[in-house]
Formats: C-alpha cells, sequence, structure tokens
C-alpha cells in the first residue's frame, strides 16, 4: 500500500483536486479603458437622470449644488469640491431616500464681461448680453462633460443656471420684494471700488494682502486767529498740525482734521517748526526726525475744538475745521488724523456725522474729476496723482517727512490690484432692517455645521458686517429694476414694478431692459416724490452676483416640487462663509424668516505638499485631466475621500501614492472575496446563520458593525472617517486574520462541504455590504464587482441601498436569550418586559455583547499562543506555524478561566471541536487540549496558560500542506483522502 501511494503521489496532480480561487476580476484596473467605458454606459442607461428621481416617494434629502462660475475648465478644486458633493449624496440615496441633485452654474459677473469685451471691446448693450450669454453657455457644457467624467450623478440633462430667464425673473422678483419690505435704499456712499474692473466691491470680494505705500507728514498750517485765541503767547508763531497718511492722493479730498476727545497734546518746537501732535507720540516723531523733544505748550484737545480753531487746507487755499473723533489712535502716526468723507468709510461715517462734504472728485477709471482742486490733477490717474502731491507738498514746504511703509492693504480679488474708495450713489442691502442681521446670527445657531468649529466662521462674517452693497457698475448681470429721476436722480422702486419687469425677463431674458422703453414700465402720471418730474430713466447698475447665487434657494429649491427650502446641506470650500452660504443666509432670512439650510459642510482649499495654494504664478498646478489619466476616476476620487476637510487638501505625489496603496488593497482585498465565489449562490448555496463556524459567524458580526460605522461616517460627513475604516478594515480584520486564517478552507475542504459553504456565505456577505460602502467613493470600481457576484443583476449599484446586518443576528439572541429572560451585563437575570420588538433588539445588542467579550478574550488567547510559536521558529525549532503541534492547558483556578469556558462553549456550539477551531484559528498542523500541565511551559503574557510547542508529527500532506500522522492513499492525510478519492474516481 505504502508502495503504491508513493508510486501515485509521483504522479499525480493535486492542483485540479482544489478549489482554487478565479475570477474574471483583473488584479489591475484599466482605467484608461475602463472609466470611458463606464460613463457612457451610465448615460445609456440614463443612470444622471434616473439617480435625480430613484426612491421618489420615500424620505427626501436635498442636496443644493452651489454654482461654480461658467468661465474656464474645471480645476482640482472644483474636483474636490464636486466628487465630495458627490460622495455624500450617494451615500444618502443608498439609504433609500430620494436625493435629487440638480446641478447649477453662475454665468453673470464682471470675469464672462471682461473675457468677451477683450474678444470684442465695440460691443454694447443686447449684443455684448447676448455674446456673454453664448461665451458662459460653451463653458457649461464643457464643465459638465467634465465632471459627468469624474462620474458625478447629477441630472446634467436638467441644470439650472443664473442666466436662465427664470432664474433673472425671480431674481427682479426677489429684489422687488426686498424693495417694498423695506430692505433696499440707494444712497451715496464711500465704497471700495475696483478701478481696474471699474465697478463696486462687495466686502466678501476684497483680498488683503501687504503692500508698499509712502508714509508722510504733513503740515496743516492752525488758523492764525486760532492761535491767538489759545495760545497768545505764540501768536507770533506759524503752527502746524502734524499730518500722517499713507494715502497722499487723499490729500486734495481732506475736509476735516481730526483729535482724540480728552487727549493731551504738545507743541513741539523742531528746528523753529512748532508742531502739534499728541503727547504720547512725541518722543516717536522727534526720533524719526532725529531731533532732540522741545515741548513749548500742552493742552487738552477739547480745548482746542471748543475754540472753534481751523487749519489751513494743503491745496485749495481754505480751511477746514478742528473735529474731534474716537476713531483716532494713540499708538501710530501723530495722533492728527486727515478725513476725507469721499476716501475711506471711516471717514465718510464721521463726515455724515459731522455735516461735512462727502467731496468724492473720482471718475470711474480711478482719474480726478473736473471738480478736483487744484485743477492740475484733472484726468490724472491717483496713482500719478498720489507723487504729484508729494511734489507739489515738498514745493510748498508742507512735507515734513516721508518713508516707505509695508502694511495690509484691501486688493480685488479678481484683478488683484489695489482698490481706491470713492463716493458714489450705490444701492444697499439694509442689514439693520426688521432686525436681519440679528435674526440671521439667530438662524446660525439653528444650523449644524461640519466641521462643528466652522460655523463661527459664519458667525463672525455675519456679526461684522454693517451693509451690502448690492450695485455693480457693469452689463452682463440681471439690472435692478428700478427708474432714476431724469432732474433730481431720485431712485423709483416697487414691488409692481419688479413685477412688470419680472414677467418679460421670464419670456425674453435680461437683454429685455435694454429695449424696453421708459413709458412702458410706469403710469404717464407717475411723479418723482421728490421734484415732482414726469422724466425718468432706467438704473444701469447690475445688481451682485452675490444677491444672484445667493437667491438659488428662491430660484431654484423652492421652484421644484421635488425640491424645497431648507435644503438639507449646502457643501462648499471654506470661503463661501463670506459669500455664498452668507448671501444664501441672508436673502432667505428676509425671504421666509429662516436659513436656508439646515447644515453646512465646508472643506479647505487644495494646497501643494509644502502647504501652498495650487497657483499657475507658483507652477504647483496639477490638471484634474493629468490626475485621471495617472489615477483613473476611481484614484483621484479616493484622494479626496482621504482628505480630512478640517484643514486644507494636500495634493502631492506621496499623499497620491499612499492613497493608491489604500486603494489597491482594498481592490486586492475584493478580488479575492470574488476569487472563491465561483461556485457559490447566495440563494442556493449559503449556510443559515446559526449554521455558520465560530469565525466565520465573528466575521460576519465584526462585518456588521464595521458596517454600521461606516454609514454613521457617511451621515456625519466624516468621508475621511469612512477612508480610514474601510482601510483598516480591509487591512486588519480581512486581509492580514480572516481571510488568511480561511485560505485553507476555501481552497482544501470539500467544495459543497459545510465548512468551505460557511466560510463563502460570509465572504459572500462581505463582497455585498462592501462594494456597497464603497460605491459613493469607488463608483467605477463597485459598480464593475457588482457585476460579477450579484446574479441577473437588474440595476446599478448606485441605486442600491446599504444593507443591515443586525436582524441576521436575532436568531442567534433569542437562541441564546429566550424571550421569559435574558442575562443582563450584570448577570441578573431580567424578566420579559415590553412587547417582542423590543426585546429582540434587548436581546440582539445583549448578544452582541456578550460575543465581543467572549472573543475579546479568545484574541488575547491567540495572541499569547502566537507568542509560543514565534518563540519556536526563533529557536529553530521550526520555520513555519504549519509544522507546530501544539499541547495546551488552562489552570481553571485563574480569573480569566471562566472567559476562556465561554469562548470555548461559544466554539463548540457552532459543531466544531477546541483543537480543530485552534488548528485554523492559529493555522497550525496539530493542537491537543490537556487536561493537565504535565511538561508545559507557562506562558509569561497569559495567566494560567500553559503550552509546549514541538515539531508536528508524521508526514507533510503534498495536497493540504498540514502534517498528519495518518497518511491515506496518494499519500494525503486523512482530511484529503476522501476528497481526492472522489474526485479521482476511486
Amino acid at each position: 500500500m505504502a508502495d503504491n501511494s508513493s508510486n501515485n503521489n509521483t504522479q499525480l496532480s493535486f492542483r485540479d483536486t482544489l478549489n482554487l480561487p478565479h475570477t474574471d476580476f483583473p488584479i489591475r484596473s484599466n482605467s484608461r479603458v475602463d472609466d470611458p467605458a463606464m460613463i457612457e454606459r451610465w448615460v445609456k442607461e440614463d443612470l444622471f437622470h434616473v439617480s435625480y428621481t430613484h426612491n421618489e416617494g420615500k424620505p427626501k434629502y436635498i442636496y443644493h449644488d452651489g454654482p461654480p462660475y461658467a468661465n474656464g475648465n474645471i480645476h482640482i478644486g472644483h474636483v474636490y469640491n464636486k466628487t465630495l458633493k458627490d460622495i455624500v449624496t450617494k451615500s444618502q440615496r443608498m439609504q433609500g431616500k430620494h436625493v435629487p441633485v440638480l446641478p447649477g452654474w453662475d454665468c453673470h459677473g464682471l470675469p464672462i464681461e471682461i473675457k468677451v469685451t477683450q474678444e470684442n471691446a465695440a460691443l454694447q448693450g443686447v449684443e455684448l448680453k447676448k455674446a456673454c450669454r453664448a461665451y458662459a453657455q460653451k463653458w457649461v457644457d464643457i464643465q459638465k462633460e467634465e465632471f459627468k467624467n469624474l462620474g458625478i450623478l447629477m441630472d446634467w440633462d436638467h441644470y439650472y443656471s443664473t442666466m436662465d430667464y427664470a432664474y433673472e425673473a425671480a431674481v427682479i422678483q426677489a429684489f422687488g420684494h426686498f424693495a417694498s419690505n423695506g430692505y433696499i435704499n440707494r444712497s451715496n456712499k464711500t465704497i471700495p471700488w475696483c478701478f481696474s474692473c471699474k465697478t463696486v466691491l462687495a466686502l466678501a470680494e476684497i483680498e488683503y494682502k501687504d503692500r508698499k505705500d509712502p508714509s508722510v507728514y504733513v503740515l496743516f498750517p492752525l488758523v492764525g486767529d486760532s492761535v491767538q485765541a489759545m495760545f497768545p503767547g505764540l501768536e507770533s508763531q506759524k503752527i502746524s498740525f502734524v499730518v500722517w497718511t499713507t494715502t497722499p492722493w487723499t490729500l486734495p479730498l481732506n475736509r476735516a482734521v481730526l483729535l482724540k476727545p480728552q487727549t493731551p497734546y504738545v507743541i513741539l518746537n523742531v528746528q523753529g517748526q512748532y508742531l502739534i501732535v499728541g503727547e504720547a507720540l512725541a518722543d516717536k516723531l522727534c526720533a524719526m526726525l532725529g531731533v532732540e523733544k522741545t515741548v513749548v505748550e500742552t493742552f487738552v484737545s477739547d480745548d482746542l475744538v471748543a475754540c472753534l480753531a481751523r487749519a489751513h487746507h494743503p491745496f485749495n487755499g481754505g480751511d477746514v475745521p478742528i473735529l474731534l473723533d474716537d476713531s483716532v489712535l494713540t499708538e501710530d502716526g501723530t495722533a492728527c488724523v486727515h478725513n476725507a468723507p469721499g476716501a475711506g468709510p471711516i471717514d465718510y461715517e464721521i463726515g455724515v456725522k459731522n455735516g461735512l462734504e462727502i467731496y468724492s472728485p473720482i471718475a470711474d477709471d480711478g482719474t480726478y474729476t473736473q471738480e478736483i482742486e487744484p485743477k492740475e490733477l484733472i484726468g490724472m490717474p491717483v496713482t500719478e496723482g498720489q507723487w504729484w502731491v508729494l511734489k507739489k507738498l515738498k514745493e510748498e514746504g508742507l512735507l515734513l517727512h516721508k518713508a516707505t511703509i509695508t502694511h495690509s492693504y484691501p486688493h480685488c480679488w479678481r484683478c488683484h490690484n489695489g482698490l481706491i474708495f470713492r463716493a458714489t450713489k450705490q444701492w444697499f442691502f439694509d442689514l439693520q432692517a426688521h432686525a436681519l442681521k440679528d435674526r440671521a446670527l439667530q438662524e446660525i445657531e439653528t444650523v449644524e455645521s461640519y466641521p462643528e468649529k466652522s460655523i463661527n466662521r459664519l458667525k463672525t462674517m455675519v456679526r461684522s458686517r454693517f451693509e451690502w452693497c448690492l450695485s455693480r457698475q457693469r452689463s452682463w448681470g440681471v439690472p435692478i429694476p428700478a427708474l432714476l429721476c431724469a432732474q433730481c436722480d431720485e431712485a423709483y422702486c416697487s414691488q409692481e414694478l419688479a413685477e412688470i419687469i419680472s414677467d418679460h425677463v421670464a419670456k425674453h431674458g435680461i437683454e429685455w431692459w435694454d429695449t424696453v422703453p421708459v413709458e412702458q414700465l410706469i403710469d404717464h402720471d407717475t411723479i418723482c416724490k421728490r421734484c415732482k418730474s414726469k422724466t425718468f430713466v432706467k438704473e444701469k447698475d447690475i445688481v451682485d452676483v452675490w444677491l444672484e447665487s445667493g437667491l438659488s434657494h428662491y430660484a431654484v429649491l423652492d421652484r421644484h416640487a421635488e425640491l424645497g427650502v431648507p435644503a438639507d446641506l449646502y457643501l462648499e470650500g471654506s470661503d463661501q462663509h463670506r459669500a455664498w452660504f452668507q448671501s444664501s443666509l441672508l436673502t432667505s432670512v428676509a425671504l421666509y424668516n429662516k436659513a436656508p439650510y439646515r447644515a453646512l459642510f465646508t472643506h479647505g482649499f487644495v494646497v501643494d505638499e509644502k502647504g501652498h495654494k495650487m497657483s499657475k504664478s507658483l507652477g504647483n498646478v496639477i490638471a484634474p485631466q493629468e490626475l485621471l489619466e495617472r489615477f483613473g476616476i476611481d484614484g483621484v476620487r479616493m484622494w479626496v475621500a482621504s482628505l480630512d476637510n478640517d484643514g486644507e487638501a494636500v495634493l502631492s505625489e506621496t499623499l497620491l501614492k499612499n492613497v493608491q496603496e489604500v486603494f489597491r488593497k482594498i481592490r486586492n482585498t475584493l478580488r479575492f472575496l470574488l476569487s472563491n465565489l465561483y461556485d457559490f449562490d447566495i440563494y442556493t448555496n449559503a449556510v443559515p446563520v446559526e449554521g455558520l463556524q465560530a469565525l466565520d459567524l465573528h466575521a460576519l458580526q465584526e462585518l456588521s458593525e464595521v458596517n454600521e460605522a461606516v454609514i454613521d461616517c457617511y451621515n456625519a460627513y466624516n468621508i475621511t472617517g469612512v477612508f480610514h475604516k474601510l482601510s483598516e478594515y480591509c487591512a486588519s480584520n480581512l486581509s492580514a486574520l480572516y481571510l488568511d486564517i480561511i485560505k485553507d478552507r476555501l481552497y482544501v475542504e470539500k467544495a459543497d462541504g459545510h465548512a468551505r459553504r460557511s466560510a463563502q456565505t460570509v465572504c459572500w456577505y462581505i463582497v455585498d455590504t462592501l462594494t456597497r460602502l464603497i460605491a459613493p467613493i469607488l463608483s467605477c470600481t463597485a459598480e464593475q464587482i457588482s457585476d460579477l457576484y450579484q446574479k441577473n443583476k437588474k440595476k446599478s449599484i448606485h441605486l442600491q441601498n446599504f444593507v443591515h446586518l443586525k436582524d441576521m443576528f436575532t436568531v442567534l439572541a433569542e437562541r441564546d436569550a429566550p424571550y421569559h429572560a435574558y442575562l443582563g451585563p450584570s448577570g441578573v437575570t431580567h424578566h420579559r418586559i415590553g412587547i417582542k420588538t423590543t426585546l429582540n433588539a434587548i436581546h440582539t445588542l445583549t448578544f452582541a455583547g456578550f460575543v465581543h467579550q467572549d472573543w475579546e478574550i479568545g484574541f488575547e488567547l491567540r495572541n499569547a499562543l502566537l507568542k509560543a510559536i514565534e518563540e519556536a521558529r526563533e529557536n529553530g525549532l521550526v520555520k513555519h506555524p504549519r509544522e507546530v503541534r501544539m499541547s495546551i492547558y488552562i489552570n481553571p483556578q485563574v480569573a480569566t478561566y471562566n472567559a476562556i469556558k465561554a469562548f470555548f462553549d461559544r466554539i463548540e456550539s457552532s459543531n466544531q471541536t477546541i483543537e480543530s477551531f485552534l488548528k485554523e484559528f492559529l493555522l497550525v498542523s496539530q493542537c491537543v487540549v490537556l487536561p493537565a500541565k504535565s511538561d508545559l511551559q507557562e506562558s509569561s503574557v497569559f495567566e494560567g496558560l500553559y503550552v509546549k510547542i514541538e515539531h508536528a508529527r508524521g508526514e507533510k500532506c503534498p495536497r493540504c500542506w498540514q502534517w498528519s500522522e495518518a497518511v491515506a492513499e496518494y499519500g494525503v492525510c486523512d482530511r484529503c483522502y476522501p476528497i481526492v478519492k472522489e474526485l479521482k474516481g476511486n
């Protein structure tokens, strides 16, 4: 018999007797071929639209898409933002909700107008608007395809844009509502102005960066009679205020000199010049001038002002008042401040308070107008006027000192040029009307935010805002629905007028405003309330684009039956706290008295490995197409999921490689699972949960917990949490543990035997659960995998729900804890309470708790035994765990004995012996549990455990590679023999 076995063994290949894995799922993705094919497939299946209507009639989850600007190809920031949105909405849809996602675009505004006029400077009026509309539409179409090619599920054929006629009409209608309810006013105010773009800027459109400016100390001589009244001993001297400024171009616009109230000032004698400065700053001034301080007089500011003192204006030949104001500081400068109400927002407020002229002879291109004094400045840009003023001051002997200062200065966030401030008539949203700002702050308290602390940024932005300038001096945008009196410039705006304009714009677009005669807008007997004139002209300004986009809740959500206000979520970059989040909030509170969103999700900007923002000027920009070609759709989406939205989004080679490694691990884990399910049908081959082997049951319960944890992360918008949990689960729980342990059963056991089917059942559940969990992120991969394991698949994985495995354990919970009683955590018997469903939940939770306790001690025991095997390997006793024969004994006197016994009882309840379980659990060939410690060695890491490791006895089976003392025909072990015999026909 032995000879026959040996001969047969040399001629026999056991490969065809094993259940070797195989699958059509490739080991490596071919994204350049597969990704376009998948997008094309989804288009044919109409998935982008079907996702919009899927689950209609079920609970809704309304996500509102913030509109990107339509003026170029998408950049990496768009990829990050839109993919996050897609992950969120897919995860909500897979929880059985109706998630209609309508994409949107922001299409009006300065950048598009500038681009179009650069190509054809002669365009005006209707023709300019038509050209802008065509330009924006071109980029909407391009961006739509680019987003679609990222696997983003939105209804791309039915989108909204701010240049839709209906949207434009809605903005006009809302403006009329605001005006009729007292939120809108028009006034002459000093506002931030970009003379490069020739328009006013809202506070949200201003960025601050350092620049160099002249730091000058200018003399404003005190009028003679003021000297006599206040300083009789110095009446023969010329005394001057020393005024410090960093904007010399504004000095011709000066209308007052400001001092700090109730503050001591001194007159210094500086080389024969008598200079007034704040006492606290006298030392600094003298040090700067390099002179010795000589004080000839000290006085309090209020006393000088009480004398009605005035100062000579350095340019117009007149004089200006000396005023007191708390805005004057005594930390820098001279405590004598130049005030130009037409050239600064704080100056403006002081000017209005004190009845000063709001003098602002500055044109929209930043040049001095005809009204300027001196006349030499007419037509000169203020940037040149800066130096003309300094030269003139020096000639007149009024320039005491000049230096250079680097300071933070406001710039336009579009052209990045420095701003000026000029007084013009503008339309404003009054944030104080009906306590709008206070109500908005109250509404913020009802909004959830992710990250939680990010809401503080919105609160700060709203709290610090005192006005909102709505008008822009451009063409491409929604016109302000108002008329102006041709005689006195008084504004006429009403709800009725807005409704008339809105009705026509809804049919013809904003171009209609350029062609309609004024006479068609008002009755012939309409008169100006101020001057009684009947002659009106149309307002030429357009509304702020942030008002437009901020009204998307009114123009989109409120006007689609399947949507609604408030949305469940707005998701954008952190910069939108000062922009879209804020404009949406303010307009919504004004219209509905509530926030337009229940939650805000914000993320950082994309930066390189050094933390620098992606910028063409820095040369660190990576185009989306480059990333897609290198890593594919799912590789890019995996990068997005890996990012912690609490900080900036780092895009570096190191991070991308790490992310791709995680992607590879998840993909290969699923591939391994698929490759062992080729002969398995969940409907005919599955083992009932109560019949699963102990390790398989534990893996299933662990899967259930991971599943719930990942879904919780999705619901908390913790996408990076999803990434890490899935990564850890595949690498640690599956590849390094469960799948490694069950390989023997999958490959070696009888193909349709209980042991293999038990493992396959759990493998199928892992594939099914894991595929659904990764679907929101790895959208193409999940679709490919579901094609393979879902027999007769009827619909896309993205139209399927996450699974919930908790209910599978109810039968086991009932078995271990009958309805009449269950053991609580304290070990006390509790009698039947409540209804059966409640008890089901209680029993299931209790069962899960006990299982956790049992397996916790089981894994502690495993670690201790593996340590003993490793020591034997290091000592040269064995080379591999398969060569191990292990004998163990557990002292029943130790505190952990009951826990170990409970664990062993659980193993035996699944119809396994302790020895057979431990062989698999430890990947050893032989294991014996002894009734006494005999010659075993006590474990150094597990109290009461005694272990003996020796080389396995018998021979190594050529089929399963385990050692066995019982060698049967073909030289195989007694476990393999029946299988080989059956398959070989003996």
